[in-house]
């Protein structure tokens, strides 16, 4: 069971985000109905950790086995979500994640991996010199990202709509 509640007062959602650099591109996946890019990831499930999670992710995404290689952001996020048109209250865990060689050697620039016929993901490896010409979510990535921590950081936004 995912670990995402709806509320009157909105949506309370638990994640967790992968940040994967290979030859200063970022990796960035973006759902076919959505205007942005975010990092990819999913929910956390119940009695799950969130470094079980990720990895969970990364495979079921990527069909690829990741390594977890350190922990960077702990992120509360208060934003409005375009596509489900409510306020979210969100928790993302963003990990450095180490990918396979044979992955990396062999990844187009850009991919997609099909659910089914009326809903997919597409990825793009973005040069990280180009990141600020995308629309990405969260926006703080667009900053922190040339700065990987070397210990876990917290980080707080709201977006001007919450």
């Amino acid at each position: 069971m995912d670990l995402t509640f709806k509320t009157k007062e909105g949506r309370f959602n638990y994640r967790v985000a992968g940040v994967m650099i290979h030859e200063n591109k970022l990796l960035i996946m973006k759902d076919h109905r959505a205007p942005y890019y975010y990092l990819p990831g999913g929910r956390v499930n119940l009695h799950e950790t969130s470094t079980c999670a990720i990895l969970r992710e990364i495979k079921e995404e990527l069909q690829v086995e990741g390594k977890v290689n350190r922990l960077l952001w702990i992120h509360e996020n208060f934003f409005y979500e375009q596509i489900l048109n409510e306020p979210f209250h969100e928790i993302c865990f963003y990990y450095l994640i180490d990918l396979p060689k044979e992955f990396l050697e062999s990844s187009p620039n850009h991919f997609v991996m099909e659910e089914n016929k009326d809903w997919y993901l597409s990825f793009d490896w973005i040069p990280l010199s180009r990141l600020d010409q995308v629309m990405i979510y969260p926006e703080f990535l667009k900053e922190a990202i040339y700065q990987l921590p070397e210990f876990p950081k917290h980080i707080i936004t709201y977006d001007k709509k919450s």
